[in-house]
C-alpha cells in the first residue's frame, strides 16, 4: 500500500470501502467458534483506512513473554511452523515498526490532501489506542479480540488523524526501543548482530548459539531490523560483518538463509528437518537474500547492497555454476544449482530494489524523487547508466550521466526541455518519457 500510494499519488483509495472476512477462527486463530454459530449475518465492511489501522493495532499487541509478537503458525517463513505456543518473531516485530511509520506518514498527508482533522472507524479501534508497553497488551487484545468474534458492531466514532500517527509512531518507537535493548548480542568470537526469534521453549534462537554452544545466526533477523530502521549505521556495519563470516559463500550465490543448528529443532520448526543447504535450512533463499540487499541499500550502504545483488546475479548466469536459464531461483543447493526456477517473490523484490535503490527512482505521493546509489562501475564508458519502466501506466526512460563519482542530482531535462528549481523532485505534471538527470 505505501508503495503504491507513494507512486500514483492515489490517497483516496483510503476512502474506499472493502469488506470484512470472517469464519469460525477467532481470537487470532488461537480458538474456534462453536461450528452452529450463526454468522449470517455478521456481514460489515469498513475503509481501507479502517482495515490498516485495525489490522496493524491489533498485531502490536499480540506478544510473547519477552515482549515480541507471537510466531504463532509461522510468520514470512512458514517453514518456521513450531512454534505457536512460547514462538515470537523478533524478526516480523520489526517489520511492524517499520510500518506504523510510514502509515503514520501516509495519514499525515492524507490530511493535508483531503483537509479533513478526521476519519470516521470501527468503534472498536478505540480500545487499541494509548496503551504501548506491559502488562496491558494482552488483555487489551483479548477485549478486542471477544469483542469481535462473530463481527463488528457497526457502531462508527470519529478518530483524529493526528492522534492515530502520534500512537503509530509511539508504538513503533516503543517496538525500536525494545528490540535495540533486549535483542542486541556478541557472540563468543566477538561478532555482533540481532536475535531474531525465540523458540517455543522460549530461548533466544540465535543468542544461544546452535546444539553445541556455537555462533547462530538468521538472515532474516537482521533483514528486518535493518530495513525497519531499528539497527543503528554503526549496528549495521557489525551485521554486514557477521553476515560475511558466517553465511556468506559466493560459490553458492551469496548469502545464505542461516547458519547450521546441527539439530531438529522440534520446537522451533520443520526447516530445520530439511538437509542442511536445501530450501530453508542454509539455503541461498534468493527471496530473502535480495531483501537483504533492498535493506543495506535503502540506509546507503550501496557498496554492501551490491555485493548482495551481484553476487546472486553473476551466479545465477553462469549456466555452469547454477545450472539453469538466466533468472532468480527460489534457492541454490549445496552444489550451487538453482532450484524451482523461478520465484515471482524474489523476482519483483529484485526488480523492485535496482529501480527504486540503484537507481534511486521513487514515487512521493505522485512525483518522482531521484536518489541514485550507483557504482562508478554501473556507468558506461559514456558515463551513462538508464533505465526503462513504467510510472503511473506511462512509459518512461531515465538516463543519469555522473561527473566524477558524486550522486547528487544537479540537472533534470524532461524530452528535452530542462527542468528547473526542482532539486531531486519531478513533479507529476512534468513528467516525461525520456528524462536525463545529470549528477553532480
Amino acid at each position: 500500500m505505501d508503495l503504491y500510494i507513494k507512486q500514483t499519488g492515489d490517497l483516496k483509495i483510503l476512502d474506499e470501502k472493502a469488506p470484512y472476512f470472517i469464519d469460525r477462527q477467532i481470537m487470532r486463530g488461537g480458538e474456534l467458534l462453536n461450528k452452529d454459530t450463526d454468522l449470517s449475518n455478521a456481514k460489515s465492511e469498513g475503509t481501507v483506512i479502517e482495515h490498516l489501522l485495525l489490522q496493524n493495532f491489533a498485531s502490536f499487541f499480540d506478544v510473547g513473554e519477552h515482549g515480541h509478537m507471537k510466531l504463532r503458525g509461522a510468520d514470512w517463513n512458514d517453514a518456521l511452523d513450531m512454534g505457536k505456543d512460547r514462538g515470537e518473531s523478533v524478526a516480523f516485530t520489526a517489520a511492524y515498526a517499520g510500518n506504523y511509520k510510514k502509515l503514520a506518514s501516509i495519514l499525515r498527508e492524507y490530511k493535508k490532501a483531503s483537509g479533513k482533522d478526521e476519519i470516521e472507524a470501527a468503534a472498536e479501534l478505540e480500545g487499541l489506542l494509548g496503551v504501548y508497553s506491559g502488562d496491558e497488551l494482552q488483555p487489551v487484545l483479548n477485549q478486542y479480540c471477544n469483542s469481535v468474534k462473530t463481527g463488528f458492531s457497526g457502531s462508527k466514532k470519529s478518530f483524529a488523524i493526528d492522534m492515530l500517527a502520534e500512537d503509530l509512531e509511539q508504538k513503533s518507537e516503543w517496538i525500536t526501543n525494545h528490540i535495540r535493548e533486549t535483542e542486541w548480542f556478541t557472540d563468543s568470537e566477538g561478532y555482533s548482530r540481532y536475535n531474531g526469534y525465540y523458540d517455543n521453549s522460549g530461548r533466544a534462537l540465535e543468542a544461544n548459539g546452535d546444539k553445541h554452544g556455537r555462533p547462530a545466526m538468521m538472515l532474516t533477523s537482521q533483514v528486518f531490523t535493518v530495513m525497519s530502521g531499528i539497527a543503528t549505521e554503526e549496528q549495521v556495519t557489525e551485521i554486514v560483518k557477521s553476515a560475511d563470516k558466517y553465511i556468506y559463500d559466493a560459490a553458492k550465490g551469496g548469502y545464505k538463509l542461516n547458519t547450521d543448528f546441527n539439530e531438529v529443532k522440534t520446537d522451533m520448526g520443520r526447516m530445520f528437518g530439511f538437509s542442511y543447504g536445501q530450501k530453508e535450512n542454509g539455503a541461498v533463499f534468493s527471496h530473502m537474500t535480495v531483501m537483504f540487499g533492498n535493506a543495506l541499500y535503502s540506509r546507503g550502504f550501496r557498496n554492501e547492497g551490491w555485493k548482495v545483488l551481484g553476487t546472486l546475479y553473476r551466479h545465477a548466469t553462469d549456466f555452469e555454476q547454477s545450472k539453469i536459464y538466466p533468472g532468480v531461483p527460489e534457492y541454490f543447493d549445496p552444489k550451487g544449482r538453482g532450484v524451482y526456477h523461478y520465484l515471482t517473490g524474489a523476482a519483483s523484490w529484485l526488480m523492485l530494489t535496482v529501480l527504486t535503490e540503484m537507481f534511486g527512482i521513487k514515487g512521493s505521493y505522485g512525483d518522482m524523487v531521484f536518489e541514485p546509489k550507483l557504482l562508478p562501475s554501473q556507468f558506461d564508458s559514456d558515463n551513462k547508466a538508464s533505465v526503462s519502466f513504467e510510472f503511473n501506466g506511462k512509459p518512461v526512460t531515465v538516463i543519469y550521466k555522473k561527473t566524477l563519482n558524486a550522486s547528487s542530482v544537479l540537472k533534470i531535462t524532461v524530452d528535452g526541455k530542462l527542468i528547473s528549481e526542482t532539486g531531486n523532485i519531478l513533479p507529476k505534471d512534468k513528467i516525461g518519457n525520456v528524462i536525463e538527470i545529470e549528477l553532480d
